[in-house]
């Protein structure tokens, strides 16, 4: 039985979790589902934190987003949607890169990102992430990331284990064809930040603030 907005249990819903010390997130709707057969509960859009519960899995948020026009989307840190974590605005879109500023609570400003679309028809776009007193970080599909020789180790199924763990425990697709694999790597001067399926995140780097992991997965990967 699936429950949508309307008809789900409030009591059933996990609690908001503290974004601070998020390390592995998902985006979606879904509160909580139950083993294979059972209900899932719905809810907004929020980054999440996906978790075993018996034979289940629960989604407890630790952002909810809401897209409050065109060019901004606000992340908040309770169901409530009171207080504020930051604000993600498109500030340009000129020559294909789209612009964003990220801002706290206060309207001071996280960090940046920005979309660059890619230099070959066949290639897709790259990231860039700026956070002010940290190396810029690039975020570009693992293949095009990869030097030849690791491209082809990882082709033959010979890459050291864990360099590139693109199938997340969550539930990802797995797979080594390159044209089908979505798994982008975010690197700063060579140190492995954060790694990306989809919707879902894995942050590597302790310093990386979260409202700007938190910033790109609102944006999307479209």
């Amino acid at each position: 039985m699936v429950f949508g907005r309307g008809g789900r249990d409030e009591e059933s819903l996990p609690a908001v979790l503290d974004w601070r010390g998020v390390t592995t997130f998902t985006v979606g709707g879904v509160e909580r589902q139950s083993a294979k057969g059972g209900r899932t509960v719905f809810g907004p859009t929020a980054v999440r934190v996906p978790r075993r519960e018996g034979a289940g899995r629960v989604y407890p948020p630790c952002a909810l987003i809401v897209t409050r026009d065109a060019a901004t989307r606000v992340l908040y840190g309770d169901r409530e949607r009171q207080r504020v974590l930051c604000t993600v605005e498109c500030t340009g879109d000129g020559d294909g890169e789209r612009r964003y500023v990220v801002r706290d609570e206060s309207g001071g400003e996280v960090g940046r990102v920005r979309r660059v679309p890619p230099t070959r028809k066949l290639l897709r776009h790259t990231w860039r992430v700026e956070q002010p007193g940290h190396p810029e970080i690039v975020g570009r599909n693992k293949w095009a990331a990869l030097s030849r020789r690791d491209a082809a180790a990882r082709a033959a199924g010979k890459l050291v284990e864990g360099v590139l763990d693109s199938v997340f425990s969550f539930g990802a697709e797995g797979g080594d064809a390159p044209r089908r694999d979505r798994t982008l790597l975010w690197l700063a001067e060579g140190e492995e930040v954060m790694q990306s399926e989809g919707v879902d995140f894995r942050v590597k780097a302790r310093w990386l603030d979260r409202r700007l992991a938190f910033a790109v997965a609102a944006i999307g990967d479209s």
